[in-house]
């Protein structure tokens, strides 16, 4: 009965849309993702995209989003009333939460808006139905990535341009961090990886943020000037904010690294691209796209997320297999 009725409904010109992802950063930008699926289907819509500030710069310059509205959970919980009194007054017809907090479903719940569809283990009473039942209800293939998601300006493509001036023709994205000691790859892998590709003639561009991935970046790039004596190596870590860094990597050939948010980021960018994974499954996390390429550890329970594990299981894939992997996506790639 629930779907006969979702099916009587379809978002109409005009009307305005409230999509909600708080974090984290790849998450997000997967639900931006989603956000694209939906407004190629409903193009006349107003899509307001609920999320923390600090994502504010990413997502203001995706062609489909119309606004922005920010709650900082973490840091100013008391804002809630602001932000349920902001929703009220904004006339919303639909939510779509793609958040499966507490905080995203009792926003749905004080929300007064007629249509409310996500997920909360606890709390569904919040919503109508999921937002996987309701998007479906709706012909929204919303886990669809077989087309670019993220989008740069000209500006941010321009900067990014001059700074790999110096490099190679091809140019590797490699991102050397993770929010999770075990979605890390090991330091010495990255070496051994990166050394033989930079003695064909790849530019290396690292990438990350925070003080343990600037330490790692020092560590891979004074190996590799000890190894490669023309290497060409280029330290990004802490220097790119969220949209030039969007804009180095769909600068670059191809890129690599961790289950982390700037992965998510390359890819969905376009970017070719090859990602390690042990204790999370890349379909699951949203890499699906046909320019994307997974090496997965041997390991039974893959996938498992289970982050107290005391195993190093990214360990697992070898550099000789990781570099296999990688030449095999960019003669795919090359192939088109």
């Amino acid at each position: 009965m629930r779907k006969k009725k979702m099916q009587g409904y379809r978002p109409q010109p005009g009307e305005k849309i409230l999509w909600i992802r708080f974090s984290a950063f790849g998450d997000v930008l997967q639900a931006a993702a989603g956000a694209h699926r939906f407004k190629m289907k409903y193009p006349d819509v107003r899509l307001t995209f609920l999320t923390k500030p600090d994502y504010e710069n990413i997502l203001k310059v995706q062609p489909y989003i119309d606004d922005l509205m920010f709650w900082d959970i973490k840091k100013r919980p008391w804002d809630f009333f602001k932000i349920v009194q902001k929703i009220r007054g904004a006339n919303f017809k639909w939510l779509f939460s793609l958040h499966r907090g507490g905080a995203a479903a009792c926003i749905a719940h004080f929300s007064r808006i007629p249509r409310r569809f996500g997920y909360n283990s606890g709390m569904q009473f919040c919503y109508e139905a999921t937002h996987w039942e309701s998007l479906d209800s709706l012909g929204v293939d919303f886990r669809r990535r077989d087309d670019k998601a993220i989008f740069t300006t000209p500006e941010h493509r321009e900067k990014a341009e001059a700074m790999l001036s110096g490099l190679p023709d091809k140019k590797l994205f490699a991102v050397i961090g993770a929010s999770k000691p075990q979605k890390f790859w090991p330091v010495r892998h990255w070496i051994e990886f990166l050394s033989p590709l930079a003695n064909e003639g790849w530019g290396i561009v690292l990438n990350g943020h925070g003080e343990k991935e600037a330490r790692t970046a020092r560590e891979i790039e004074d190996a590799l000037k000890a190894r490669v004596p023309d290497q060409a190596v280029l330290n990004l870590v802490g220097q790119t904010p969220f949209p030039l860094m969007a804009a180095t990597a769909q600068a670059c050939t191809a890129a690599a690294g961790n289950d982390t948010g700037p992965l998510h980021l390359a890819a969905l960018g376009g970017t070719p691209t090859l990602g390690f994974f042990g204790v999370t499954d890349a379909c699951g996390m949203g890499f699906r796209m046909p320019w994307f390429r997974e090496a997965r550890v041997t390991c039974p329970k893959a996938g498992c997320r289970d982050y107290d594990c005391p195993l190093d299981c990214l360990a697992d894939i070898s550099p000789e297999r990781a570099l296999t992997a990688f030449r095999e996506l960019t003669a795919q790639e090359e192939e088109k």
